[in-house]
């Protein structure tokens, strides 16, 4: 048994031991997620960085892919070359939904992200039936086994790893004897590969919980919101008394927004405010990413 695995079963004893008002993520999985958004260009996915961050009853899954970017970002801000002209290529679609699944309470929050604010919407807890396969194999060294079960419009197929002994993965797929650490639909349409499982260091801050300034609305304010700002940005920013960062212009159709501690600025790792120091953002998709802005086959194909 490698060094690994003891150190999740130490941990896995000690947090057997926490009551569920302690719950704190102990362990993180990420995946890379691919979805054909638009059946008409069936070689096109939108791509995408997430990780669901476990604890013993509930876990929270989110996009990372910002956050990544982020600090990418401003690691070109505090080089001591900077010259004020940023180029950057993007290749991913971040999710602007996250969610906490909670076992015990048969509860499920959905987070629904616009720029940094953050709206909370009623949503339904998914009942999974799953049907486990002797089917086995090998996933980043975990010996995986095969489930399969049909949820909101589509047939799934994923393979867990009863090793590492959290009922949860990716989005909302959870309820089999081990994390699952990959996932496809039958028709290859909807992807979670494994990129990786690392332990959480003890003493961490972090809550599986929504954020405190989540701020409850319904599915049609968000929508109205959501519409908002993907036609006009700046304006959402006013609507919103400009809480919700700096949206730079980059190349013709591309944004970027700036988060930090306080509306249009951004403190570097040398402690310098350099958003004043900006002559240029060049902020597009990598060569090789052109994914359709057409969304004509969603995840849930079953309301």
């Amino acid at each position: 048994m490698n060094i690994m695995r003891l150190s999740i079963l130490s941990i896995l004893l000690a947090w057997c031991l926490q009551s569920i008002a302690q719950e704190t993520p102990i362990a993180k999985i990420n995946y890379v997620f691919r979805h054909m958004n638009d059946t008409t260009q069936r070689d096109k996915f939108t791509r995408d960085e997430v990780s669901t961050f476990l604890g013993k009853y509930s876990s929270y899954y989110t996009s990372v892919s910002n956050e990544k970017f982020n600090a990418s970002l401003k690691e070109k801000m505090s080089s001591p070359s900077f010259d004020g002209n940023i180029l950057l290529n993007k290749n991913f679609t971040p999710a602007k939904s996250a969610y906490v699944l909670d076992t015990e309470k048969k509860n499920l929050q959905h987070i629904f992200r616009i720029v940094s604010d953050e709206y909370l919407l009623e949503d339904t807890y998914p009942q999974l039936n799953w049907d486990i396969q002797e089917e086995t194999k090998e996933i980043g060294g975990y010996s995986c086994q095969k489930a399969i079960t049909t949820f909101k419009g589509r047939t799934y197929e994923v393979w867990f790893a009863s090793e590492l002994p959290f009922p949860f993965g990716p989005w909302k797929l959870h309820g089999l004897p081990g994390l699952i650490l990959a996932a496809h639909d039958i028709k290859n349409e909807v992807i979670f590969e494994f990129d990786g499982f690392e332990l959480i260091e003890e003493g961490t801050t972090q809550r599986i919980e929504p954020s405190a300034k989540a701020v409850k609305a319904s599915v049609t304010e968000v929508e109205k919101l959501d519409k908002l700002y993907a036609e006009n940005p700046n304006g959402y920013m006013q609507s919103r008394g400009g809480n919700s960062g700096r949206v730079v212009a980059g190349t013709p159709g591309t944004s970027f927004t700036f988060k930090s501690s306080s509306p249009g600025s951004i403190t570097t790792s040398n402690g310098s405010n350099s958003v004043a120091n900006i002559k240029s953002i060049s902020i597009k998709n990598d060569e090789n990413y052109n994914p359709s802005k057409i969304t004509n086959n969603p995840i849930e194909l079953i309301p």
